[in-house]
């Protein structure tokens, strides 16, 4: 089977272990759920910002508070043999 899906890329150049890819279900707002997920990764770099939590579960509990349905993946690489 193959289907298409909206996705939102969550990077960041300064720090390559923030690379995750978040899939919002097709029933759900794109454009509200990509809003969310911008707040919520602003709001983790902010000095305000008093959690230890990982940035991933960060935003997935923001998607979970606004009843967004959602998949999130972790980017893996794999290193080549020289």
């Amino acid at each position: 089977m193959v289907r298409a899906e909206n996705c939102i890329n969550v990077y960041s150049e300064m720090n390559p272990w923030i690379d995750i890819v978040i899939t919002i279900e097709p029933d759900e707002d794109y454009a509200r759920a990509y809003e969310v997920v911008g707040k919520a990764y602003e709001e983790w770099f902010e000095d305000t910002h008093e959690s230890d939590e990982p940035i991933s579960e960060w935003i997935g509990e923001k998607l979970t508070e606004s009843e967004i349905k959602y998949e999130m993946y972790f980017k893996s690489e794999v290193e080549e043999d020289d």
